[in-house]
């Protein structure tokens, strides 16, 4: 899959894609514009402003967005319009950050003055008493619930509540977290896909506590792998650049043709990470990834995988691979049985000259750079809110750039050979005894289903699991539930 022709500014592809993120994009800071447009005009003083989080207390990939930009009102008559306007004696400051280019987002407001504490106890009253909401962005209205979080202990005094509703598709949820520490008042505002982690936002609602005191304040880089740093490593196959997240039983993710590290949706990831040592990485020739000598094998990819995992210690690890990464799933497997734990092959194919290749059809769509096309290579027509999801999900990784041309050239052809029979491997993967779970969506145009059938038997002991109703990304297209089996799998 080539995930390069996601990313943002990718040529066509990102021409084509910005739609859903433009709408994503303006959550920047949605509940600070639109609680505080009930509190008047702002009037921050360089002081306070000096008080609120800044992309120096953030992970990386964090940018900061003007407040002017953001195009999101209540409707009226909504449970919030009626807030009293900001008294005389309070300044309010506000900041807004986004991650990647579209989402997560992240809003924070700070007042001080003798009124400042009564309007942010009748906020917090208004939101009390809220259960629903009409929101206005950029000229469409969705309607938002809203409900009260368990959350408190941030700076003196604090409570929170959860807005969720649905953009293009695409659930959304904001929290809102207000507090007081010393004599100011402040929310903070983090916006995502679905539901946001309360462990995320915490550690927000805590470093901009923390800022506003006076202190240290630093949101650590683990809670997401899309703010986990890239790092590189000196193996016995060259370097390899890599990010990793979690803690627990290694995980090795192998991306597939064409694709970089940031081709991973960030929910699947983040979530194997709640229980994995996570480990994505570029493979060979893209990225700061040493290039290996053509031509390229499937065999050769599995090895610089192999040294990898020795180079970071690593011995008996859980191997999970996507379309291509499947290949080189089975290649270390059959070429490093020492290494491997538990096999996940994800729409992948065997090796032993007997796969039922693609249409030209689809390999044209997937190689055309129309994010269309390749859209309709991953994705069923009806999961349209599917696909928005995942290039939200892609859109916060920080910019990269796509695998050069000579390598997915020469990525194609040591497929070419996979699928003819002509890897070594590929024959013999029929020798893998380590506990395999192979899976697939009963719709993939990029993977005959027959495949997947034909796998689970070449394999000894495979487990088959197909997902109704989704395709190549079936991974990604419920990640949570999938995320559910990898785990009880691997366990």
């Amino acid at each position: 899959m080539d995930s390069s022709m996601l990313r943002p500014g990718a040529g066509r592809a990102g021409a084509d894609r910005r739609a859903p993120h433009r709408l994503a994009a303006m959550l920047a800071l949605l509940a600070v514009t639109t609680l505080a447009a009930g509190c008047g005009a702002l009037s921050p003083t360089a002081a306070l402003q000096q008080k609120l989080l800044t992309t120096a207390n953030l992970p990386s990939g964090w940018t900061e967005v003007p407040t002017s930009d953001i195009t999101t009102r209540l409707e009226a008559g909504s449970c919030l319009s009626g807030l009293e306007a900001r008294p005389k004696d309070v300044t309010i400051a506000t900041a807004g950050f986004v991650a990647g280019t579209a989402i997560p987002t992240l809003g924070e407001a700070l007042a001080e003055g003798t009124g400042a504490p009564r309007m942010w106890r009748r906020l917090n009253e208004a939101l009390a008493h809220c259960r629903t909401a009409t929101l206005v962005i950029a000229g469409k209205k969705v309607q938002s619930t809203i409900r009260r979080l368990p959350f408190t202990g941030v700076g003196r005094s604090s409570s929170a509540y959860a807005w969720a509703f649905t953009l293009s598709g695409v659930p959304i949820g904001f929290d809102i977290v207000l507090f007081h520490v010393g004599s100011d008042a402040a929310y903070l505002v983090y916006a995502d896909l679905g539901s946001p982690s309360p462990r995320t936002v915490r550690a927000f609602a805590d470093a901009a506590a923390a800022k506003a005191a006076g202190k240290t304040a630093r949101v650590p880089d683990g809670l997401s792998v899309v703010w986990a740093p890239v790092k590189t490593i000196e193996t016995t196959r060259g370097m390899v650049a890599y990010r990793s997240i979690g803690k627990g039983p290694a995980l090795i993710m192998i991306t597939g043709y064409a694709g970089t590290m940031e081709g991973w949706d960030r929910r699947l990831v983040d979530t194997l990470a709640l229980h994995h040592r996570v480990v994505i990485f570029d493979n060979g020739g893209i990225g700061s990834t040493s290039a290996l000598p053509e031509p390229l094998t499937i065999d050769a990819m599995a090895d610089q995988t192999s040294a990898l995992i020795a180079a970071l210690g690593l011995r008996h690890v859980d191997v999970l691979g996507w379309s291509m990464g499947g290949m080189i799933a089975q290649a270390l497997a059959v070429r490093h049985p020492g290494q491997v734990r538990r096999l996940v092959l994800c729409a992948t194919f065997p090796g032993d000259g007997q796969a039922v290749r693609p249409t030209e059809a689809a390999i044209n769509a997937l190689k055309s750079g129309d994010s269309k096309k390749v859209m309709a290579d991953l994705f069923p027509r009806n999961q349209l809110a599917a696909q928005n999801a995942y290039l939200a999900a892609l859109s916060s990784y920080p910019a990269s750039s796509p695998a050069p041309s000579n390598v997915v050239t020469a990525q194609g052809q040591a497929v070419d050979a996979w699928w003819a029979g002509k890897d070594p491997a590929g024959k013999a993967a029929a020798t893998i005894h380590v506990p395999t779970l192979v899976a697939d969506g009963t719709e993939d145009r990029l993977d005959p289903l027959q495949n997947s059938y034909a796998l689970a038997r070449f394999i000894p002991g495979a487990e088959l699991r197909l997902y109704p109703d989704a395709g190549h990304a079936f991974l990604f297209q419920d990640e949570a539930s999938f995320a559910q089996t990898v785990d009880a799998f691997l366990n």
